[in-house]
């Protein structure tokens, strides 16, 4: 659970930002399509390292509950 808890976590705060309207649904999409793109250039490695990090410590956090 590394960089899909990472996704799943940041998927829920999207959908609740989209629900409380502190985004609106274009403003998601973009945001969304933008870190496609970015995943897909030379930084893409490294992008997915830190979700890999940031997954890892939450999910390590979730277990010491």
């Amino acid at each position: 659970m590394t960089v899909i808890g990472a996704a799943v976590i940041l998927a829920l705060l999207v959908a609740a930002m989209l629900r409380w309207k502190v985004i609106r649904p274009v403003s998601a999409i973009v945001c969304i399509l933008f870190g496609l793109v970015l995943g897909a250039t030379p930084i893409g490695d490294q992008v997915n390292a830190g979700l890999s990090a940031v997954g890892g410590w939450l999910s390590a956090q979730l277990r010491s509950l």
